[in-house]
Order: structure tokens, then C-alpha cells, then sequence
């Protein structure tokens, strides 16, 4: 079925786990396309088709926004979808649950190997020679991935909604009257934000060593230059050393593509920690570990309290849901990953670019949109003529754009 036009409702905070923050056209032009088309995948697996004429992100004064107002209609072409499937064709094993669930099942199994070509890619992306062919080649495979790992990240994310929902009603049909406690124990850890979990936590975790180590290890080096970073010996540089191996690829805006990656310079790292030692303490986050283990120690107290039918209905669902919140972290590193091959191969682009004069500096590659940039690395931009006027006015628009905070919602009619 295809779902209404409805009058766009463009939001920040809907956007906000794919991209926060002022955003620039090179991460934009990548990441709004791969995600429009895998958000569109999305719906059109579970039986859905988006109004051609309707985008669903939007870049408004350099912020990213998502149209809820088209999906919000969407997903009540998917729930009316579900209502109609319980009056007779899940009855027969083959109507809209089924698909979905398919689909669903799909993406899990492949989500692995997904993520782990990503890394493989990157890995490939930092070993080639700086050549044009290499360039071109990059260049190529940038959507590709992004689409891949948006498409899976996607069909993670509702999939996580829809098995917490599923879980919610039958709980509160079976066990009528059952407190929050048991709500929040078999949903622990389940706040939006699965895919940062174990990266919030090791943060949290090193924030706590920063704190224990003396000022001068933090200030001292927060400006300095990743070749002269020289901590002194303790457990404070024991954890930075791990932290910056593990997360390397990260950064203080990850999905940003002008955002320097920790591993490139450490520096930033510890001006981020210095600026989070002033700010409020944050309470104490679980493990990923512990909240998986405290809602699989919920499921088996429920199981007991409810007969073997319902058992059987549970169980599956419950399983599935804990497979997704697993692989919600591999998703989010996967897709920092793109963004850092991004970041790595526009770098490469940049200098030549700056070599032969139509850059004047490496970091105006941020400033093109994928596209434009393309055309700079094939030669059909040969002057600085052609590049310098968009990168000037693109540099004067980033900064107006930094200066306001635009609102938190936008009406069209």
C-alpha cells in the first residue's frame, strides 16, 4: 500500500541519533541520501510505499530534520496493516506479520557480515596509494556501504520498537496489574541510545580515570600535537591508550566527517574530557553486559509466572529482542566507520586538490557535496574558478548557521 501525503512535520530531535549538531554539506550529501533510501527500503519491505514527492530528512539551517509527519502516516499504514492481519490472514501464517518478520529476520543474519565488510573496507581504504584511480574507486563505494549499514540499522531499530511493543501488550493482558519493575527490568537499557551504549559507558569509564588523574595530565595536553602528546605513566594514560585504540575511528561529533577522529588527534579527546570534568556528574551508567543479563534474569522470572503457551508465544520474541540489542552497537560502529573512510578519503582528495591550486586548504573539502567533489576528482572542476566561489559562500553559510539555533520543529502546510 502507499501511505497518505500528510503535511511535513520536520524534526531535530527525531533526527538526532543520525546526525546532531551543525553538519556539513559533505557529511550531509552523504548521509541524507543513503539514509532517504534506506529509510524508503525499510517501508517498502514491511509493505509500505513513501510518496515519491515527500523527503523524509532535510538540512534547515545546517541542522538535519526528519519528516515525521510522512512517517508517522506511514506507520499507521503498517499498524493498520497489522490490525487487518489479525481478522483472518495470520491465521493462515502468510499475511503482513509474517513479511515483516521475514524482513526483519533477514537483515539480523546479514547484520554481521554488513558490519564486518565495513571494517574490512577501511581497513582496505587506509593500506591504498593516493592515486586517482584509487581515489575514484573510494568515491564509488562510499554510498554503498552507507546504504547497507542505514538499511540494516533501520530495520534494527524498528525492529527493537516492535518487539518491546509486542512484549508490552501480551505482559500487560497476562499479567494485569503487574508495577513498573517488571517493565523496567525486562527493558533495561532500552532508552533510544542502544547503539552508543558500550561507547557511553567506556567514555563514562575514562571520564572517571580522568578525574582521578592530576589536572596538569588533562590541560597540559589538550593543546598539544598528537606527535608531542606525552602522558605521564598511570592508570589515567593506561585507559586513554585503550580507549583511543578501541574507539580510534571516533570522534567528539563521529558522524561529522570534519570532525578529526581520536586516533588522528588525541589532543581533542582531552579537551573534550577536560570540558566533561566541569560539567555535572552524570549518574553512573549500567554495562551493556549487566543490562542484558538483568533482562534475561526478568524473562526467566516471567516465563515462571506465566503456562506453557504463552511461553512458547514469549519466548521467540524475547530472544529476538535481545539478538537486536546486540547488534545495535556493531550497527553504530559500522556507520562511524563509512564516515571515517569518508573523512580519510576526502583528506586524500583535499590535498591534491590543494596541490595543483584549486583548494586553498585541506579542509574546504568539507565544504563540497559528494557529488562536486566527484567532479573535482574526475578533472571536470580543473580551476580554482569553478570551486572557489561555492566553497566561499558555503564557508560564510556555516558560519551564520553556527551563530543561530534554529527551532525544534517546522510546519509546512
Amino acid at each position: 500500500m502507499t501511505s497518505t501525503a500528510s503535511p511535513a512535520l520536520w524534526s531535530r530531535a527525531a533526527a538526532s541519533d543520525l546526525a546532531r549538531g551543525l553538519l556539513t554539506p559533505l557529511t550531509w550529501s552523504i548521509l541524507s541520501r543513503s539514509a532517504e533510501r534506506a529509510v524508503r527500503a525499510h517501508y517498502r519491505a514491511w509493505g509500505v510505499i513513501l510518496p515519491a514527492d515527500a523527503p523524509i530528512w532535510r538540512r534547515i539551517e545546517g541542522r538535519a530534520y526528519l519528516n515525521t509527519g510522512v512517517l508517522t502516516a506511514a506507520d499507521q499504514a503498517v499498524t493498520a496493516g497489522a490490525v487487518e492481519a489479525t481478522s483472518g490472514w495470520r491465521l493462515f501464517n502468510r499475511g503482513p506479520d509474517r513479511r515483516q518478520n521475514a524482513a526483519l529476520r533477514e537483515q539480523i543474519e546479514q547484520g554481521p557480515a554488513t558490519f564486518s565488510a565495513t571494517t574490512a573496507w577501511w581497513q582496505r581504504v587506509q593500506t591504498m596509494q593516493w592515486q586517482q584511480a584509487t581515489v575514484l574507486q573510494v568515491m564509488e563505494e562510499i554510498e554503498p556501504h552507507a546504504d547497507a549499514v542505514l538499511t540494516a540499522r533501520d530495520f534494527l531499530a524498528t525492529g527493537l520498537g516492535a518487539e518491546r511493543r509486542q512484549l508490552t501488550r501480551w505482559l500487560a493482558e497476562w499479567l494485569p496489574g503487574s508495577s513498573d519493575a517488571i517493565f523496567d527490568d525486562l527493558f533495561a537499557g532500552l532508552d533510544g541510545r542502544e547503539g552508543w551504549a558500550q561507547y557511553r559507558y567506556d567514555l563514562q569509564a575514562l571520564t572517571e580515570a580522568a578525574r582521578q588523574a592530576p589536572a596538569s595530565d588533562l590541560h597540559g595536553q589538550a593543546s598539544a600535537q598528537p606527535s608531542a602528546l606525552a602522558l605521564p605513566a598511570g592508570a589515567f594514560r593506561e585507559a586513554f591508550q585503550a580507549f583511543v585504540a578501541t574507539y580510534g575511528r571516533w570522534a567528539d561529533q563521529p558522524l561529522e566527517t570534519a570532525s578529526p577522529r581520536w586516533s588522528e588527534a588525541p589532543q581533542t579527546l582531552l579537551a573534550r574530557l577536560a570540558v566533561r570534568l566541569t560539567e555535572a556528574d552524570e549518574a553512573p551508567l549500567a554495562s551493556p553486559q549487566a543490562t542484558q543479563a538483568r533482562r534475561a534474569a526478568a524473562s526467566g522470572a516471567l516465563a515462571g509466572q506465566i503456562d506453557e503457551r504463552r511461553r512458547r508465544q514469549f519466548q521467540p520474541v524475547f530472544a529476538q529482542l535481545q539478538q537486536i540489542v546486540a547488534l545495535m552497537p556493531a550497527s553504530r560502529e559500522a556507520l562511524v566507520t563509512v564516515m571515517a573512510a569518508a573523512r580519510h578519503w576526502a583528506l586524500g582528495a583535499g590535498q591534491e586538490a590543494v596541490h595543483d591550486g584549486r583548494l586553498a586548504a585541506v579542509e574546504d573539502v568539507f565544504l563540497l557535496e559528494l557529488e562536486e567533489l566527484k567532479q573535482l576528482m574526475t578533472g571536470e572542476w580543473s580551476s580554482s574558478a569553478q570551486v572557489q566561489p561555492i566553497v566561499e559562500r558555503r564557508r560564510a553559510e556555516q558560519a551564520a548557521w553556527a551563530a543561530t539555533e534554529p527551532p525544534e520543529v517546522v510546519e509546512e502546510e
